[in-house]
């Protein structure tokens, strides 16, 4: 943190070091060095007392924790919930309970933050209700109509002053970060990364042009007929601190029970919602990540409608691919299938793990399955192991993998709550081998040929070229090949190292050897020339023989940093 930084955060950092000790989470800024940030930070870590909530776990501690923290941190700890390839599933379990429910803002102050973005409210609007419909930590929804064409509508506005704050504590969070990738090397995941994919994330909660953009896609992505659907957005009335929605009217899927849903009304949501999931992340490759129950109403003529379209995930053919891959391989217990696809999904550089140990996992985990149809598969449960066993080998899983995940696991448990009989991976079946079947289609042949016509003519013709360059210094004798082999170029530095440690030792014992000779040579006399430069050889030989030693310390000291 810059010193202009830490002045300009001092007390917000104070307050976030108290709120956190208050929480019982002492032992990990004293391991972090973080209380060395500021000079108050180490007198607040020397009082010693009981932290508020002491009997309960951990996780709850640090969701309670969160949500006194504020509208960043909240959103900062719903990010990490989706993050089951970081954190254990105990805390992702609890994270998903952070709450941000906020008192709301005063309405003069949303007005006056209205007439900076619109003018005069009253030459756009017939009406707006002063009281809002729902309050969060970033944003409130308010019910206006339109003086055109009398229309209904949502108003999704920013909190005032919100931007300033959130800037404020993602600053505080990306130098907390690089302090923590300096000071503590043992951390399962790299936090200046994790902060640097919530900064983005937490951009576009701040930017609602951004959340209607994505609404307006997924309307225009819907199929003919399909039973789903996405409010319409209202340009006119879209600013980057306001979002106008189309007012969605019918029964919030976290209140069926209250609201008596019929069996088949029920049955009739899973299936639309599992299709509209399946169909983005498998067909579209752009999907609504966050399809929780609060988020989906039953509208009024029976289609399922989805709404808070800020978080949505992109993911390219081949990764959908390598996905139905994974659960095609673990359906007919193919660790080869199952092991390349895992490798694909997380990015992993082979080279960079104990590919025995992961193999070994993987099949320990496939074996749970053998002999199952593909119905009696859990996806919560592979996808967990996917997550699981990146997080267990220290893999970082790519964003938009771990929000398609989420947006799987997420409708899973939907569908779990209304209609426990339905099986995500038996619907999701035909949708998976029409993938595989694919690859080996003569359309995506001709496809993949297509995209890669262009790179094949370029390599043709520059192949003659090349070719002609390589002949001619080869016959000329002016070939070389240049390896990059820091392994190499670490041991050749180690042998010279010892070679010229060897040469020094043989050299000061050959002095340590030829001063003792002198100065047995002039034992008998009391002044003698070779009993002084024996003497001096001494005291030359020790000298040397300390600066090899001092040198040798100091090139480990050197080594482990």
């Amino acid at each position: 943190m810059s010193v202009l930084q830490l002045v300009r955060h001092a007390n917000r950092y104070r307050e976030m070091l108290s709120i956190l000790v208050k929480f019982g989470f002492r032992e990990f800024f004293e391991d972090a060095k973080l209380d060395l940030l500021l000079e108050k930070g180490h007198r607040l870590f020397s009082r010693k007392s009981e932290p508020a909530h002491a009997g309960d776990s951990r996780p709850t501690r640090l969701r309670m924790a969160l949500e006194e923290l504020g509208p960043t941190f909240i959103k900062f700890g719903q990010i990490l919930s989706t993050r089951p390839d970081i954190l254990p599933p105990e805390y992702i379990v609890e994270l998903q309970k952070l709450q941000d429910d906020v008192p709301s803002v005063p309405w003069p102050k949303i007005k006056a933050q209205l007439e900076e973005d619109f003018g005069d409210l009253e030459a756009i609007f017939s009406s707006i209700d002063e009281e809002p419909m729902a309050a969060a930590s970033m944003a409130q929804a308010h019910r206006a109509v339109l003086r055109d064409g009398n229309q209904s509508i949502v108003l999704k506005i920013l909190r005032p002053g919100i931007d300033r704050i959130v800037n404020a504590d993602v600053e505080i969070l990306e130098a907390v970060a690089s302090w923590l990738a300096r000071h503590s090397r043992e951390l399962p995941f790299d936090p200046v990364g994790v902060v640097e994919e919530f900064a983005e994330a937490i951009e576009h909660e701040l930017d609602l042009a951004h959340e209607g953009r994505n609404t307006d896609l997924f309307r225009s992505n819907l199929e003919e007929g399909e039973q789903a659907w996405f409010p319409k957005v209202y340009w006119s009335v879209t600013r980057k601190r306001v979002l106008g929605l189309e007012e969605i009217t019918g029964v919030q899927l976290s209140k069926w029970k209250s609201a008596g849903l019929s069996e088949d009304q029920r049955q009739s949501l899973v299936r639309n919602g599992a299709y509209t999931v399946l169909r983005q992340v498998l067909d579209i490759g752009f999907f609504h990540a966050d399809p929780h129950p609060g988020n989906l109403f039953l509208m009024d003529d029976g289609r399922l409608c989805f709404i808070d379209c800020g978080m949505a995930g992109r993911v390219d053919p081949e990764t959908v691919t390598d996905l139905a891959n994974l659960i095609h391989g673990v359906a007919t217990s193919d660790i080869d299938k199952f092991y390349s696809a895992f490798i694909a999904l997380g990015q992993v550089e082979e080279e960079g793990i104990d590919r025995r140990a992961l193999r070994r996992d993987l099949q320990g985990f496939l074996d749970q399955f053998t002999g199952r149809s593909f119905e009696q598969i859990d996806m919560t449960a592979m996808l967990r192991t996917f997550t699981d066993g990146l997080r267990k080998h220290h893999l970082r899983c790519p964003a938009d993998i771990v929000l398609m995940i989420k947006a799987l696991t997420t409708i899973e448990g939907v569908a779990e709550d209304l209609d426990p009989s339905f099986d995500l991976m038996l619907f999701a079946r035909p949708h998976v081998e029409r993938l595989i079947k694919q690859q080996y289609s003569w359309k995506v042949i001709k496809g993949r040929l297509k995209r890669n016509a262009g790179n094949w003519l370029t390599l043709a013709d520059r192949l003659p070229r090349g070719l002609t360059t390589v002949l001619e210094r080869v016959s000329g004798n002016r070939f070389k090949i240049g390896l990059d082999m820091p392994e190499m170029e670490r041991m050749e530095r180690t042998i010279f190292h010892a070679s010229r440690q060897l040469s020094y030792s043989v050299l000061v014992a050959a002095m340590i050897l030829a001063s003792s000779v002198l100065v047995l040579a002039s034992s008998g006399e009391k002044t003698s020339t070779l009993g002084w430069i024996g003497f001096i050889g001494f005291l030359f030989s020790f000298s040397l023989a300390s600066l090899i030693v001092i040198e040798n310390l100091w090139a480990k000291v050197r080594n482990r940093h």
